[in-house]
């Protein structure tokens, strides 16, 4: 049996033990439960490919860990910065996932190696950001604010860094429907999207309005702590990437497992005919798989979303 990601190996073991957790701040994404409903997965480390690496500096390869782009403790990012960069070196935002609520950068460390093994001249910012809380009142808006803070504070430091300011966006589940909807609707100078098994229609009420034995609980009640409302279709549609998107849209690489019992695979492929008939460059991705991949469909993914990255970085 292939070897899952971190994130998978835990997550159906972790079901029952989130329900017994109010803490939710103290909940891992390595131990997820449903999670799984908007995890991110990361692979295991493995072979890298040629690079047309295009970096011809001396500089060394660079690790910072836990940056602050803020107060809160959850406002950090790791960035890591290739050997020989320079000004032609792009940027790839990661955003990890957790149904909105939980979750940390640190669980995409797998995708983070093998990015960096397959594309030499990358820089990787690796954000977290503060969970979706009625109580503490940090919904969309909020996080949507955060992702911005993110990239104005590594933008302000391009001379420092020695890269470009070029920037690529990715995700999954919560971290891919967070990274389509900002560069959707708030950041029109990302370059290009990947999505891995995001949700794209948030106002589907038939996926609202379900209960998940995956996730023990009511869909909607996930997806209204991250709006901040209960059901109310224009504020759902705001948030939704597939009614955020025109012909000026950015490239989007899309994946998506056509068994996933979590995200209905129907959005991905919803959203993937909406661009095409819009006209925008877009590649769509599905594997025999749920909501995750194993080493092999993510060494895929890696590779088919860097080459679509490289063409479309422009």
């Amino acid at each position: 049996m292939s070897k899952r990601i971190r994130a998978n190996e835990h997550c159906y073991l972790s079901l029952n033990k989130y329900h017994s957790m109010k803490n939710l701040s103290r909940f891992r994404i390595g131990s997820i439960s449903l999670l799984v409903f908007f995890f991110l997965s990361s692979c295991t480390k493995q072979a890298g490919t040629p690079d047309n690496s295009t970096g011809l500096s001396s500089l060394r390869d660079t690790s910072l860990l836990n940056q602050p782009y803020g107060s809160n403790p959850r406002q950090v990012y790791d960035i890591h910065l290739p050997a020989n960069r320079d000004t032609s070196t792009p940027i790839l935002l990661m955003i990890h996932g957790g149904a909105w609520k939980a979750g940390q950068k640190e669980d995409l460390n797998g995708y983070v190696n093998i990015f960096r093994q397959k594309w030499k001249n990358l820089a990787i910012v690796n954000i977290n950001y503060r969970y979706a809380s009625f109580a503490n009142k940090i919904h969309h808006t909020e996080m949507m604010g955060d992702i911005q803070k993110a990239v104005d504070t590594v933008l302000a430091q391009l001379n420092k860094f020695k890269i470009s300011s070029k920037m690529m966006i990715t995700g999954a589940s919560a971290g891919g429907q967070l990274a389509m909807i900002y560069a959707y609707k708030y950041n029109t100078k990302i370059k290009c999207v990947g999505n891995i098994f995001g949700p794209s229609v948030m106002n589907d009420w038939s996926w609202y309005n379900s209960t998940n034995p995956l996730i023990g609980g009511f869909t909607g009640d996930f997806l209204a702590e991250y709006v901040g409302k209960a059901w109310d279709t224009t504020a759902y549609k705001a948030v939704s990437p597939f009614w955020n998107v025109n012909v000026n849209s950015q490239p989007t690489i899309i994946f998506h497992g056509n068994l996933d019992p979590i995200v209905p695979v129907y959005q991905s492929q919803w959203f993937h005919g909406k661009l095409r008939n819009l006209g925008v460059p877009v590649e769509y991705h599905e594997y025999i798989a749920f909501h995750s991949f194993d080493n092999t469909q993510s060494d895929d993914v890696i590779n088919k979303m860097i080459a679509f990255f490289k063409v479309h970085l422009k």
